[in-house]
């Protein structure tokens, strides 16, 4: 009896309005998920494969940790001390205020851009970022340094940013203020003089 219904037969065949959309719809679904995945293949491929291309790995590194001598250890330990001092004294020098916002806020950006991809390349190649060191806890210590030197720069990142915000005119007009007072005290001194 179905089989002669007109109206069964006819829904069967054509393609109604909503049937073709929903079919559009699915299709195009089914190729931004294709798409999507094949990008997130490709970075995070492309990104374990040239992240740390340009490392200085020595090809003897010892495999076990408790391989490490004193002078690989001692080489970390430099290095380590090395990006403290340049994170301190640019975390001062950013405080300071001697320019306008924008350009604090750029000089600080480039260099912590540079200083966290050195400090990055100093965990891989002085192994800083292992999960445990029972083997060996002279490098225990030193991951510890590593763990909170890069806890105070995404702090200090922070400070700065606010702190120049905050207070970029301030500071450059006090910067204004000394330089006018020291011209006005060297041009006294200059009319003492004759």
């Amino acid at each position: 009896m179905e089989e002669n219904d007109p109206i069964s037969a006819n829904s069967k065949k054509k393609w109604t309005f909503l049937r073709k959309f929903r079919w559009a719809v699915f299709g195009i679904f089914i190729a931004a998920m294709t798409f999507v995945a094949i990008c997130l293949l490709v970075g995070i491929t492309s990104n374990l494969r040239w992240r740390y291309s340009d490392l200085d790995i020595p090809v003897d590194r010892p495999d076990n940790l408790s391989d490490l001598g004193s002078l690989e250890l001692r080489d970390c330990m430099t290095a380590l001390e090395t990006l403290r001092n340049e994170l301190q004294n640019n975390v001062i020098k950013a405080l300071e205020g001697g320019s306008n916002r924008a350009t604090l806020l750029k000089q600080w950006k480039t260099w912590s851009k540079q200083w966290r991809t050195r400090f990055e390349k100093l965990g891989v190649s002085c192994r800083l970022t292992e999960y445990r060191y029972d083997e060996h806890p002279t490098l225990g210590v030193l991951a510890g340094i590593y763990r909170l030197l890069d806890y105070f720069q995404h702090h200090h990142t922070r400070l700065v940013k606010t702190f120049v915000v905050e207070h970029a005119r301030p500071l450059r007009e006090l910067h204004d203020l000394f330089n006018r007072a020291h011209r006005a005290i060297e041009s006294l001194e200059g009319q003492e003089v004759e």
